[in-house]
């Protein structure tokens, strides 16, 4: 519990800082935390029969971000992504290597599962309002603190004990009520017009983030890992922190994205 306290001091006043400084700042601290969160996705595959192209990964994460910076269009990663997956069997075809159709595959699910997630944060900055980018921090440690201490005081119905064994379902319900008292105040003191569609969101959020921190046990599970990395003390890897953040954000985008458009 220390270490995790003490990282998160550590931690916070830097993602202010990134987070006030806004526009490329954030893109190269994005494409920064993609690189990590990949480095570590390809060496969690090194215990299996898995060869994955880790270069080609990385190398979609620098064109993606840079396209991004100049058009704010996430759909410019569709034709990245169709070029990507003809490198790779080209690659293939040319070298005669022993990469299979499963290697490319999971390269493939690492680009869309990590940097195009993790990318919606900056869309968010940039496309709506820039406070906006806390409420996906909010939702996802909000749940994740008061699922953690709810289910510690509380917890003994498992939630999903053949994925997570110590989540509970008192857990969950903590996490859901945390995200929205987050939510709750955050637009009390900053859009209170809007406290109920931020509020709503807490809730809808809540489920997104933990789907993500299941996820990502998942992934784990299948890889016989227990953490990604060790780069956090008490929190694991850089993709262990940012797990539920990689769904929380897109949810977010799309969700103020939609209010935006019915409100006017």
């Amino acid at each position: 519990m220390i270490k995790r306290i003490i990282t998160t001091l550590i931690g916070l006043p830097i993602l202010f800082a990134i987070i006030l400084l806004g526009n490329t700042y954030l893109l190269v601290a994005l494409f920064i935390v993609s690189l990590l969160c990949l480095k570590e996705f390809y060496a969690a595959t090194q215990k299996t029969e898995l060869k994955l192209i880790m270069r080609i990964g990385c190398l979609f994460s620098f064109l993606f971000y840079v396209s991004l910076y100049y058009t704010l269009d996430i759909s410019n990663a569709l034709p990245l992504l169709i070029l990507t997956t003809i490198s790779m069997l080209s690659i293939q075809v040319v070298s005669n290597s022993s990469y299979s159709i499963i290697d490319i595959g999971i390269v493939l699910f690492s680009i869309i599962y990590i940097p195009l997630t993790i990318s919606h944060l900056f869309l968010i900055e940039r496309l709506l309002l820039p406070h906006s980018i806390w409420l996906v921090f909010i939702i996802a440690w909000c749940c994740d603190t008061f699922a953690y201490f709810t289910g510690l005081a509380i917890g003994k119905h498992k939630l999903c004990p053949s994925i997570s064994p110590k989540k509970t379902i008192e857990g969950a319900l903590g996490g859901i009520i945390g995200s929205m008292a987050g939510c709750f105040l955050f637009s009390y003191f900053v859009m209170p017009d809007y406290i109920y569609i931020y509020t709503i969101m807490g809730l809808v959020g809540a489920f997104f983030s933990q789907l993500g921190d299941l996820s990502a046990s998942i992934i784990k599970r299948f890889f016989s890992i227990k953490d990604f990395g060790n780069m956090f003390p008490g929190h694991g890897g850089v993709l262990d922190r940012f797990d539920s953040i990689l769904f929380t954000a897109p949810f977010v985008f799309y969700y103020l994205q939609v209010m935006n458009q019915v409100i006017g």
